[in-house]
């Protein structure tokens, strides 16, 4: 296991937010503005101003990036859109649960 990643038993691999940034080619800074909006959520921050992030949230952060790049959305509507398709997939799983 890399220094910059730890295991979570709950969580799976929980990522430092410079690897994060890494792998999603989007800044500490844009990283943090998503978590303040909600759109992430830090799972450990341990301390308080080293957040670490799961697999959730990198697939997130990959999903803005793209519909930053490729698809040309600004910001507000990354923000529209990311709590949409949140939306969405919640009600497939609850679907999905209930076809059960």
């Amino acid at each position: 296991m890399k220094p910059s990643q730890e295991r979570n038993d709950n969580f799976g691999e929980l990522y430092t937010i410079e690897t994060v940034e890494r792998i999603t080619h989007i800044s500490k800074d844009r990283i943090l503005v998503y978590q303040q909006y909600g759109i992430i959520t830090a799972v450990s921050s341990a301390p308080p101003e080293e957040p670490r992030f799961d697999d959730e949230a990198v697939h997130k952060l990959r999903r803005i990036s793209l519909l930053l790049s490729e698809y040309g959305v600004n910001e507000k509507g990354v923000l529209a859109l990311s709590a949409l398709i949140d939306e969405v997939e919640r009600l497939r799983k609850e679907i999905r649960f209930l076809r059960g």
